[in-house]
């Protein structure tokens, strides 16, 4: 049989062929040569994310490469670091072991990682893969994505250099958590699955500095971060909403207390109450007695024409909002006295949300 090298294909033929390929054989072949790396970065299809995922117990960190491409996510290549003899700190590089193997449609490089409360090498070997693949599929590397399943490894990323985080299992007070947000201080996305924990009050949030937060699972932690959030976008799912709390906002809002919001969408609970006639109450009182406006520093209105909110969060990548969800027509307009910066509010049994016009 003929063979024909891939370098001599049209460019046409070679994005079909490499359309076709998992992204762990795209991996594989971009280490041919450098020519076949060079083929492959002019004709990669386009990859929404490039991010590293950490799991395993203490001495066994699994740390994969996944990428985002049209809303799914698919595994690259994975390192696995663990304790093997006297070789806890010694550095291999990942291009130099030959030992890995095919599994599952992923490439697993066994590598060797220093001890648990040493992690100079793991995070170099970490940071080196991330940036090959980042490279390979035209990613910038300096917005890395990383996800915690259960435990959370602060100590696998340098300071500074985290953009986006998912975590799946953890609890909100674990003190790695509030180690990983002291340490990333530029983290601009959170996105929280679901929590261990039990109760929703307290000291629990740590991450309430994050521009941008999604809460998956917020239940009654959707109303301490109504009235604790200081970034711009919150987006909070399968929430246990009280009237209270959704007042409490508007008036810290009203008084620059939460300066920095920008919009924030909460969806009740199918399961849970909403008492939201109350603040639907309340506002239409504030619309018909503007002059005994108990929110003190702003006035409610009715807008009188069609408006559609220009959202642009970056939560459009992560989450598919219904079409009606920024038509603002029927909602209810709060305006700040002190310098007519002006929100609107909609609210029903199933939702409550905040925006902030430009």
């Amino acid at each position: 049989m003929h063979r024909i090298p891939i370098q001599s294909l049209p460019d046409v033929v070679t994005r079909e062929i490499l359309s076709n390929m998992t992204p762990s054989e795209i991996f594989l072949a971009s280490m041919t040569s450098k020519k076949t790396r060079k083929l492959i970065k002019r004709n990669i299809h386009k990859v929404d994310e490039v991010g590293v995922e950490i799991t395993g117990p203490f001495f066994k960190i699994r740390a994969v490469v996944y990428m985002k491409v049209k809303g799914k996510t698919c595994n690259a290549v994975c390192l696995d670091f663990k304790e093997e003899g006297n070789d806890l700190n010694r550095f291999v590089d990942w291009r130099a072991n030959n030992s890995y193997q095919i599994l599952e449609n992923i490439v697993v490089i066994p590598s060797i990682a220093p001890e648990f409360w040493n992690f100079p090498a793991t995070c170099r070997q970490i940071h080196s893969i991330h940036s090959y693949v980042c490279d390979v599929f035209n990613i910038n590397a300096l917005n890395l994505s990383v996800r915690f399943p259960s435990d959370i490894y602060h100590e696998c990323f340098d300071i500074g250099t985290v953009k986006k985080c998912t975590i799946t299992d953890v609890e909100l007070d674990n003190a790695s958590l509030v180690k990983l947000f002291n340490k990333q201080k530029n983290m601009n996305l959170l996105i929280v699955e679901n929590t261990r924990e039990i109760f929703a009050f307290g000291s629990k949030d740590s991450f309430r500095h994050v521009p941008t937060v999604i809460l998956r699972n917020a239940q009654a932690r959707a109303n301490v971060l109504l009235t604790r959030f200081q970034g711009q976008h919150g987006l909070l799912e399968n929430c246990s909403l009280s009237g209270f709390y959704v007042n409490a906002l508007m008036k810290l809002w009203s008084e620059n207390e939460m300066d920095n919001l920008v919009s924030l969408i909460a969806y009740q609970s199918s399961q849970r109450l909403f008492d939201y006639e109350k603040v639907l109450g309340d506002l239409e009182w504030y619309l018909k007695h503007p002059e005994r406006n108990t929110l003190i520093a702003s006035r409610v209105e009715k807008p009188s024409e069609k408006r559609i909110y220009p959202y642009k969060s970056i939560i459009t990548q992560e989450h598919q909002f219904e079409a009606d969800t920024f038509d603002c027509d029927g909602g209810y307009d709060v305006v700040r006295n002190s310098d007519g910066k002006r929100a609107t509010v909609k609210i029903s049994k199933d939702y409550f949300m905040f925006f902030v016009w430009p």
